[in-house]
């Protein structure tokens, strides 16, 4: 009870409105929860907390994204290279994200958001003709377990992988539910392990649950409604115009 009492109800409103949106986001497009949460976290809350936050959402949501499909045993078969391999470099890149500091690693997130909406709104693709073979495999996943270690970003190199794969939209939402399910399970016992995972963070983690399943709801709705190419011009430069913001409250 005494730690209900000392989180502030101003800070619970703002974590409502930001998972809500990250919500919104998902059930748009399918991906982008931990991007804009995170994201947005980072101006309220030290990047390391703000981690943390995010991680039982994440589970959660991924759970439900990875089970609800038809694909699942034929996704681990195409991937399970990437997948261990991911799994088992994000034990060194979470040592690289308690060790490093705070705004270091605030310029690395920022930066991989502005490279991966630069990517995104030139639409360039980058494609591998040999994405099966265990040595792209072992390579993709080895560099996204570092980068999701440290940053709490799932998507980089990941998405070279998934436009390999070249999988349809319902195969590769399953895709990233398995992907994303492994890596914040991954982090939330990292965290749990080194005391990174407090009862206050854990009230706020629980709150953060409810606009999320909201806003994936409101999502699912609006993406009949709103073209998704537009959706995503708009997404990409905000998540610019945030990399940039990053940049400058890390320097000032």
């Amino acid at each position: 009870m005494q730690v209900i009492s000392n989180i502030d109800y101003f800070i619970l409103i703002q974590i409502i409105i930001i998972f809500l949106a990250g919500g919104i986001v998902k059930g748009l497009i399918g991906v982008g929860l931990p991007t804009v949460t995170l994201t947005f976290l980072s101006f309220i809350f030290d990047i390391k907390e703000s981690i943390s936050i995010i991680l039982l959402p994440i589970i959660i949501t991924n759970l439900y994204q990875m089970i609800n499909g038809k694909y699942l045993k034929q996704i681990i078969n195409d991937t399970k290279v990437f997948q261990i391999s991911a799994l088992i470099f994000i034990f060194p890149g979470f040592y690289f994200l308690l060790i490093l500091n705070s705004n270091t690693i605030l310029i690395i997130l920022a930066l991989i958001l502005i490279y991966n909406s630069i990517l995104g709104l030139i639409k360039y693709e980058i494609k591998f003709k040999n994405f099966k073979s265990n040595y792209y495999q072992l390579s993709v996943g080895g560099m996204t377990g570092i980068v999701t270690g440290i940053t709490g970003i799932y998507t980089m190199p990941f998405i070279f992988l998934i436009q390999s794969l070249k999988y349809k939209k319902n195969k590769t939402i399953q895709l990233m539910g398995l992907t994303f399910f492994i890596f914040s399970s991954a982090q939330f016992l990292l965290f749990s392990l080194n005391d990174l995972i407090s009862a206050r963070v854990l009230i706020l983690s629980s709150v953060a649950c409810v606009p999320i399943l909201f806003g994936v709801y409101l999502g699912t709705i609006l993406r009949e409604k709103i073209s998704e190419t537009l959706f995503k011009l708009l997404f990409n430069i905000m998540l610019i115009v945030m990399g940039f913001l990053l940049i400058i409250k890390t320097i000032f």
